[in-house]
Parts: structure tokens; sequence; C-alpha cells
């Protein structure tokens, strides 16, 4: 069984930055990072080089396993991408399901990517905000009871969110600006949250989503 785990949200978008990506993406529910987004998956890589993570997971999506990809390097591990971790399947964002590129192609653009692994969930859609909290909560379960020693997930904002709460089970406050960390963990037979939303790491001044970009993708998914 796991004893830590810590979750990172993925990098600065690469449409937050972009206000025009999407309507010009072949894939445009998958973006990858941004150049600040690179930055800042660098940084998280440097500031868990000295932590004694043994397994890294993440969510299948483009933006988190760039962001994986980083901490994979600095410290010689495979990614395991999991389904459970993947974004939150809402049908008021998108037309239809979000799926993010087969592990194979996805394997082929990312050698740190376990080809062997099958993920423990797969979400349905389209879900509720309390279903994908629930999923992630299911799939976190599930991973600590798979892996054992210090876990690395990389996921989204809602679905970290519901990772914690799936092991804390008061269900503190936390938060996840791109690229923070939050810590937990197992003790005593509970799980605790030794922090959240560090980012202290971060080289530079954080990127803040722009103000347009939620009423620029209700205009792309609901053409």
């Amino acid at each position: 069984m796991a004893e830590v785990v810590w979750i990172a949200r993925h990098g600065h978008r690469q449409d937050y930055a972009d206000l025009g990506w999407r309507s010009r993406a072949e894939r445009p529910y998958d973006p990858g990072l941004s150049a600040a987004g690179v930055v800042e998956a660098q940084d998280l890589a440097e500031r868990l080089q000295s932590e004694s993570i043994e397994h890294i997971i993440a969510s299948p999506f483009l933006r988190t396993v760039v962001t994986a990809a980083h901490t994979a390097t600095a410290l010689n591990l495979p990614i395991q991408l999991e389904a459970g971790l993947g974004e939150h399947m809402r049908s008021k964002r998108f037309k239809h399901r979000p799926d993010p590129l087969p592990i194979g192609e996805m394997a082929d653009r990312f050698p740190q990517i376990d080809r062997r692994y099958d993920s423990q969930i797969i979400p349905t859609f389209p879900e509720t905000h309390k279903e994908a909290l629930s999923r992630a909560g299911q799939t976190i379960q599930r991973l600590v009871n798979t892996f054992s020693g210090s876990l690395l997930i990389v996921t989204h904002e809602l679905i970290g969110k519901g990772t914690v709460w799936g092991l804390v089970k008061q269900r503190p406050p936390v938060r996840f600006p791109t690229c923070g960390l939050t810590k937990l963990v197992h003790g005593q037979g509970e799980w605790k949250m030794a922090f959240t939303g560090e980012t202290s790491h971060l080289s530079q001044p954080r990127h803040p989503i722009p103000e347009i970009w939620n009423y620029l993708l209700r205009q792309i998914v609901h053409r």
C-alpha cells in the first residue's frame, strides 16, 4: 500500500496563452502546455527530484502527460496513464466524449509511458460534478492499494480535489494552481493532508486563466 501521495495539477495550458488555438486545432479538447506551462513543469520536476517518489501516474490528456514527462525524466521513472484521473467529462463543456490520444500513439511521443498499464477506472460520459469527484476518489483508493511507496499523481483541478477527498475523510479545502503541489501522508490508519497548493518552487509569476477564455470555450463547444 502507498504511504505518501503527491498530487500536482498540469501546467499552464496552451489554449490559455493562445485564445485562437482551439479554432485551429485538430484536437481542440486536448491542449498541451503553453511556454509558461513548460517552465512550470520543469520547476515541478526540479522540486520533486529530491523526493523519494517511486511511481508516476497521470491523466492521459496531453497537458498532464507533458507535465508528468518532465518529472519522469528527472527521476528516471515510467508513467502509468490512468483514465480514472482524466478530465471531468461534463456535457456543458464537451459536445462529445473528449478522448485523449491512443496510448500507443502517446507512448511513441513520450517513451516514458508504460504501454502495459491498464487503467483502473474508465470515466463515463457525460458525468456530473458529483460523479467526477466520486470517480476520482474511487480511482485513488484503487491506486494506493495497487502501488506501494510514494506516488505522484498528475491530474486536473477538479479531479485533484476528488483525489484528496477520496482519501482524507475530513474533506479539507484544497487548492490546485497549475503545477501546484498537494501532499497526503498515511499514518496510524488514516490519510492526512500535509499541505495543499504549494507553489514556492515555481520560478515565474503565476499565469492566470484569461477571463475571456470561458466565453470563447462556450462558443466553440456549442457551435
